[in-house]
């Protein structure tokens, strides 16, 4: 029999390949390799587990590592405390925690996806313990377990049903054990251990031609295999194994390189599925499998080779057996819901292409940036200055329009008129419904046209993208309003679901909503591969397909909606890269249309490698919506284990901290951002990106508590954030505690006291500083009152001067002036003079008026004259007999005997000049007031005194003027107007020359003048 049904399923490869159409032969799946070179501790991955948080945990020779996408946390000997051995031996099964075994029997669990340390005991599954003795039994691992084909030889082989209950297998006999009791037994004839598994409960048998037994209370049932697997050439061969996941409760058939996961459909049989195509697991020795259905996606760990990660791809590429035709740009619907290029290319739904006529092409070739489709089913296109018309099946030219610049663009409005665009300002039109119409022009104030979008009906609006800037004109009239704020966006496409709202792509600045005239500019993704967005295509569920040179991206369409009325502050953003199927990631722009829709919903992208096909209800989008963790925390360069709240000290260099989240989709879709907030700080929140190493850190913050907040969006909506909360206490510096700040107010205290009588002492020296200058100030001032005193003696002096001046003018010079005018008249002589005496009397009031002069000079510049005399030792007698001489004409007109009795070699330090002045006016007072008679100087020395004595035997000197030239105290205030000019010039002069002048009536009559000198000066 069983011969039989091999050979019936090996038939089946020779029928028509039709009988085998349910088999999707077009699923290809992404496959990833991480080895030790990516952070797996070593490349022999034992199992694969899952978590309840959605880590997987793989067993491996070197620790028990945690896997969430993207990073790998090892534990084992070296940060597990108290663990030995770092080889995991089993993971056991277990329905509240992970349990491992490491190869010297030491047990670990994984709780909320953290390792624990359980010493040697079990929790649970205790017969799962292996002793090694001769007489023990082996419990097996899992399919594949080499330890148990050998060992099934000598002992019984466990197999665990429930933490009480196993079957023990021991060559032809299967034992049910419960509570260490014998239930019952079941004989199999040529059992291969291999062929065995249990899955929900229950004990099957795979047998070799296919069939699947379980047992039932003792009893075997066939339970019918359906499902992907029968379609398998390999197993219609009877080539097929089994892969078990104990610990995961998974089983799988593996044939020639595809892989199939077994389920219970209850009523109806053993579903197999398949999940992994064209894969060698025993090239790559695979060694344990599990599947994540939801995702569709594989993951494998091999014995020596690493870990793979297998996803199915959701996206289709089409693609033609012609090599230039692998670029795409604009697609127009086709017949048959079907797509088509300008080449004549096209596609169907289902994959196969075909190629159109396209005669015109020998002469003529319709470029592939834009191509659109009449109501008439006629294709419209360019070729440089050329606007073309091509019949619906390709085969011929309608018509050729020749315009006067190259043509960018074209469109057709629901009116069914054709609008183009250009390099140069200006579009032109004309209407599809009759091809002999002719080409309209309509002077709009628009040029470099890169796209072209009619409004919805009714408007009477053609919005016209540009190189610099979009624009909206209104077709009646030709008016062009600017869209401000894009006058230097580069548009690539224009997309409008409905009336008022306007959707724009951009070259580099990226994408915009046009609504209630304002426009707003969505946030770029992260690593802005959104700055250039070619496309925008809206499904029938309400999302944005937008196709950049990076990548495609979907997005809610009411999300993008209330990020722009300021409802929300994030946009979530889907990213699908090459390992969904793509070819490549740059997507093609600059055509129109950008994108195509099927009929059904069906959506074509053009791509630089491909087209680009897929049904957006099939795509699953894999949102990152598992919790966010702290993996570890790295204080000072140590590390810490992770908590929930952590006290640093105040003078900490570096805080580290890294988190995780479980999540194998594309890791462009996680993005984690994280605030720093003090408690006692009411500040606008920052959110920093996170390093793509999941890693964050903060150094030298001051004393407080703080609140680290990691948060991610976990999908589209508003506000859909997962969020983590730690919190971080610095301790205070010794400076910020109580007993330092008392410390502090006492010593300031003590310091503002030591200050104050410093400033005390400070004052105290200042007023005594102040003291010495308000005296000197005081002296200084007391001088400068004893200057100004002086200055005003001097003044009153200089008046006094004057006077004497004046007086001296009017007696000494205008009367003898007057007298020599009169005696001088040309007129007889009076007789009163003889002409003799009228000589005598002119010449002696010349001399006396020429002395006068003199002693008014000399008078005026002794007034005057400021700083020292210089002294010179003076010989008196000589200095007398040179004045002497001087009056010996007038003496001796007048018969007087001037005597000089002062012996030779008399001396003294003086002022010759002064002190000659001096004796000059003496001898000249002495002989003009004496008419006959003599004139006598003597001189006599006493203690540093000379004293010169000048007598005369004239008229005499009046008491009064004695009396003033006796007082040295009195000035020129308190004498008479009887006193010459001579008198006080000799007074002021004796001053200078430190003399003393007195007056005493002579013996004899006459005048006796002494005048004492210091002889040494």
């Amino acid at each position: 029999m069983n011969l039989i049904f091999c050979l019936n399923l090996f038939l089946l490869n020779f029928m028509p390949a039709e009988s085998v159409v349910s088999m999707d032969t077009s699923v290809h799946y992404f496959v990833r390799r991480f080895t030790d070179d990516d952070g797996l501790p070593q490349n022999s991955v034992k199992f694969i587990v899952p978590d309840k948080n959605g880590f997987l945990w793989l067993a491996t020779e070197n620790g028990l590592t945690r896997f969430d996408g993207n990073y790998f946390l090892n534990f084992n000997s070296d940060n597990v405390p108290g663990l030995k051995s770092s080889r995991m031996a089993r993971v056991h099964p277990n329905d509240t925690a992970i349990t491992v075994e490491t190869d010297q029997g030491e047990i670990l669990t994984v709780t909320e996806s953290t390792v624990k340390h359980m010493g040697t005991e079990l929790p649970g599954y205790k017969y799962q313990r292996y002793a090694a003795l001769n007489n023990d039994y082996y419990p097996m691992r899992g399919w594949p377990d080499d330890y148990a084909a050998h060992f099934a030889k000598e002992r019984p082989v466990v197999m665990p049903l429930d933490k009480e209950s196993y079957f023990a297998v021991y060559r032809d006999t299967i034992s049910l054990v419960k509570q260490g009791k014998l239930a019952y037994r079941i004989i199999q004839p040529q059992l291969d251990l291999l062929r065995l598994f249990v899955y929900s409960g229950r004990l099957f048998y795979l047998n070799r031609d296919g069939h699947i037994t379980g047992w039932e209370n003792g009893q075997p049932v066939k339970v019918p295999l359906i499902g992907d697997v029968l379609s398998d050439p390999a197993f219609t061969k009877c080539k097929m194994e089994l892969f078990w996941n104990l610990a995961a409760h998974q089983v799988f058939i593996y044939t020639d390189k595809n892989c199939y996961q077994l389920e219970i459909e209850p009523g109806v049989g053993i579903r197999s599925s398949l999940v992994l195509r064209d894969f060698d697991l025993h090239r790559n020795y695979i060694s344990s499998i599990y599947y994540d259905q939801l995702n569709n996606r594989v993951f494998l760990g091999s014995s020596t080779k690493g870990f793979y990660i297998a996803t199915r791809q959701q996206f289709i590429v089409r693609k033609s057996d012609t090599s230039e035709a692998e670029v795409f740009y604009a697609q127009a619907p086709f017949p048959g819901n079907a797509v088509v290029t300008s080449s004549g290319l096209v596609f169907n739904q289902k994959g196969k292409y075909s190629w159109l006529p396209s005669s015109f092409n020998r002469e003529n070739t319709m470029e592939k940036y834009t191509l659109v489709r009449d109501s008439q089913g006629r294709y419209w296109g360019r070729g440089g200055k050329t606007l073309m018309a091509v019949s619906p099946d390709f085969s011929q030219m309608l018509r050729q329009i020749e315009l006067p610049y190259l043509v960018s663009q074209i469109c057709i409005d629901p009116d069914g008129n054709l609008w183009v665009g250009g390099k140069y300002p200006g579009l032109y039109y004309l209407k599809t419904a009759d091809l002999k119409q002719p080409l309209h022009f309509l002077p709009a104030a628009v040029d470099d046209v890169t796209y072209l979008k009619e409004g919805k009906p009714g408007t009477g609006i053609l919005w016209v993208g540009t190189g610099k800037g979009l624009y909206r004109v209104h077709l009646p009239s030709g008016r062009t309003d600017t869209i401000r704020g894009l006058e230097e966006g580069h548009i690539r496409s224009i997309y409008i679901p409905k009336r008022g709202e306007v959707w724009i792509t951009t070259y580099n600045k990226g994408v915009f909503l046009y609504r209630n005239e304002r426009l707003v500019a969505l946030p770029q993704d992260r690593q802005r591969y959104m700055a250039t967005t070619h496309c925008i295509t809206e499904d029938d569920q309400g999302y944005f397909w937008l196709t950049t040179n990076k990548g495609l991206f979907r997005i809610r369409r009411q999300d993008a909606l209330d990020f722009a009325d300021g409802k929300q502050h994030d946009v979530y953003y889907y990213y699908f890269g090459k390992d969904q199927g793509f070819n490549t990631n740059e997507f093609n722009g600059g055509c129109e249309p950008c994108a195509f829709e099927y009929d059904d919903g069906d959506i074509s992208l053009p791509s630089l490698d491909g087209l680009v096909q897929f049904t957006p209800s099939a795509i699953r989008m894999e949102m990152p919506d598992k919790g966010i963790y702290v993996d570890w925390v790295e204080h000072n360069l140590k590390v810490t284990e992770a908590s929930a709240q952590f006290n640093l000290p105040n003078n900490f260099q570096t805080f580290r901290l890294h988190i995780s989240s479980p999540y194998f989709g594309d890791p462009r879709n996680l993005q984690f951002y994280y605030s720093l907030e003090k408690d006692d700080r009411q500040e606008e929140q920052i959110w920093l990106p996170v390093n793509s190493d999941k890693t964050i850190t903060f150094s030298s913050l001051s004393s407080g508590d703080y609140r680290i907040r990691i948060r991610k969006l976990k999908g589209f909506g508003r506000d859909q954030y997962i969020e983590k909360v730690l919190v971080i206490s610095v301790q205070k510096a010794f400076y910020e505690r109580l007993w330092f700040g008392l410390a502090v107010l006492a010593t300031l205290i003590c310091l503002i006291i030591l200050l104050y009588k410093i400033h005390i002492r400070s004052i105290r020296r200042k007023n005594r500083l102040l003291e010495l200058k308000v005296t000197s100030r005081t002296r200084e001032l007391e001088k400068t009152m004893t200057i100004l005193q002086d200055s005003d003696e001097q003044l009153r002096k200089q008046s006094f001067m004057h006077k004497r001046l004046l007086a001296a003018i009017t007696h000494d010079i205008k009367t003898p002036l007057r007298f020599l005018l009169r005696v001088n008249k040309d007129e007889p002589s009076s007789g009163v003079l003889n002409e003799t005496e009228i000589k005598t009397v002119t010449y002696d009031s010349l001399y006396r008026m020429h002395h006068l002069v003199d002693n008014l000079i000399h008078y005026m510049r002794i007034s005057f004259l400021t700083g020292e005399f210089a002294e010179d030792t003076v010989d008196i007698c000589q200095l007398i007999e040179e004045k002497i001489e001087i009056f010996r004409p007038v003496s001796g007109s007048k018969e007087i005997a001037v005597i000089n009795h002062i012996p030779p070699g008399t001396t003294v330090v003086v002022n010759k000049l002064l002190l000659a002045v001096v004796l000059h006016n003496l001898l000249d007072n002495a002989i003009k007031y004496t008419a006959r008679g003599v004139v006598e100087l003597t001189a006599e020395r006493g203690e540093g005194v000379l004293t010169i004595h000048l007598s005369d035997t004239g008229y005499g000197m009046s008491p009064a003027i004695r009396d003033w030239i006796n007082h040295a105290e009195k000035d020129g205030n308190g004498q008479y107007d009887s006193a010459g000019i001579g008198l006080i010039l000799v007074k002021e002069l004796l001053t200078l020359i430190n003399g003393r002048m007195f007056a005493y009536p002579g013996v004899n009559g006459g005048t006796k003048v002494s005048l004492q000198l210091r002889i040494n000066g």
